[in-house]
C-alpha cells in the first residue's frame, strides 16, 4: 500500500509539473519562437549582454518590490508623472487622426496577467525582455536584405510598417508577436488586410525598432529602450508602446506607428506622417505621454511605477518632451 501511495505521489508531481512547463498552446508556441531566436542567428546566441550588470528577480509581479539583498539597481525616484500636452500646442494635430493607437496596450494590471500567461521566461529575467530580440537571424536578415546601414534607415523602413489593429490581425485584444514572426510571417496572415506588407500594432513596432537599432550597432543596450505608458492622442488616452533613444546626455521618443495605418471602419490604408516626421522631431516638440509604466530591452527591465529593476544610471531620465 505504502508503495502504491509513493507511485501515485510521483505521477501526480510529473503531471503537474509537466503542466506547469506547458501550460497552454500558445506559450508552445512562444518556446519554439523564442528557441528559432537562439538558433537562426549564424552563431549569434540570440540575445546581446553588456557589461557585468546582474540582473535580478526573475517573473517579479507588478507592484511588488524586491526581495532584501537583491543585486540588480532600483530606480531611485524616477520622474514618472509627465503632464499632459496643451491641447493648442500645434504638435497634437500630428495625433488627432490616430486615436486609435493609444489603445493598443491595455491596462497595466491586464497587461501584466497577459504577459504572465503567454510568455515562457527562458533567459529573461522579465516577461517583456523576451520581445527584444537583436541576435534574431530574421532581424539580421532583415538589416541586410533591405540595405539599413544607419539609424535614418532603420526608422524609415519602420515608418512603412502598417498599423493593424490586434483584434482585426489576431482575433483577440491583445497579442504580441516576436520580431521574426512580426517581420517574416504577417505579411502572410490571411487575416492580413494589406496582404504581403509587413503589419501589426505598436508593441511589434517598438520592440522590433529596439531589436533593429541594437542588432545594427547603431545604438547599444545601454542607450535604446521600449517605453509602455499612458499616452493622450487628442484627448483620447489609453495604453501604447514606443521607443527612445540616447543621445548626447539626452533621451527623446521615436514612434514606428507615425507610418501607414489601416482604417477598418473605411477599409482602406491611410498614409502616415514618415514623409514630414524628422529622426529628431519630439527632442523639440512634445510627445503626448501622461505616465509612463515599463522601460525594457533584451538586457534591461525598469517597473517605473515601483521603483525596480536593473538598468544603468542614465535610464533614470526621461525625455523632456514629455513635459
Amino acid at each position: 500500500m505504502k508503495r502504491l501511495l509513493l507511485y501515485g505521489i510521483i505521477f501526480c508531481a510529473l503531471v503537474i509539473g509537466y503542466a506547469n512547463a506547458f501550460p497552454n498552446e500558445q506559450q508552445e508556441q512562444n518556446v519554439e519562437t523564442i528557441l528559432y531566436d537562439a538558433q537562426d542567428a549564424s552563431g549569434t546566441s540570440g540575445r546581446v549582454f553588456a557589461g557585468s550588470d546582474v540582473r535580478v528577480v526573475r517573473g517579479m509581479p507588478s507592484g511588488q518590490s524586491q526581495s532584501p539583498g537583491s543585486p540588480g539597481r532600483m530606480m531611485q525616484n524616477p520622474r514618472r508623472a509627465v503632464q499632459q500636452p496643451s491641447t493648442q500646442n500645434d504638435q497634437q494635430q500630428v495625433f488627432a487622426d490616430r486615436p486609435q493607437f493609444v489603445q493598443d496596450v491595455q491596462g497595466r494590471d491586464e497587461l501584466n496577467q497577459f504577459l504572465q500567461r503567454n510568455t515562457v521566461l527562458l533567459d529573461a529575467d522579465y516577461n517583456f525582455q523576451m520581445y527584444v530580440t537583436p541576435g534574431n537571424g530574421t532581424v539580421l536578415e532583415y538589416l541586410e536584405d533591405n540595405d539599413l546601414d544607419n539609424k535614418y534607415d532603420i526608422y524609415d523602413a519602420a515608418l512603412s510598417w502598417v498599423w493593424v489593429s490586434d483584434s482585426l490581425l489576431n482575433g483577440q485584444e491583445e497579442a504580441w508577436l516576436y520580431p521574426a514572426k512580426f517581420l517574416r510571417k504577417t505579411p502572410d496572415y490571411s487575416s492580413n488586410p494589406v496582404s504581403g506588407t509587413i503589419v501589426s500594432d505598436c508593441e511589434e513596432q517598438a520592440n522590433t525598432l529596439a531589436s533593429l537599432f541594437i542588432a545594427s550597432g547603431e545604438y547599444n543596450v545601454s542607450s535604446v529602450r521600449v517605453a509602455i505608458g499612458y499616452v493622450n492622442f487628442d484627448g483620447i488616452t489609453g495604453g501604447h508602446a514606443w521607443v527612445e533613444v540616447y543621445e548626447d546626455g539626452e533621451w527623446f521618443p521615436l514612434d514606428a506607428t507615425m507610418g501607414p495605418y489601416y482604417d477598418e471602419d473605411e477599409d482602406e490604408v491611410v498614409a502616415g506622417d514618415e514623409d514630414s516626421t524628422d529622426y529628431y522631431q519630439f527632442t523639440t516638440e512634445s510627445y503626448p505621454v501622461m505616465e509612463l509604466w515599463y522601460y525594457y530591452n533584451n538586457e534591461y527591465f525598469v517597473d517605473v511605477i515601483s521603483h525596480t529593476g536593473n538598468a544603468p544610471d542614465n535610464w533614470k531620465e526621461v525625455p523632456s518632451s514629455y513635459y
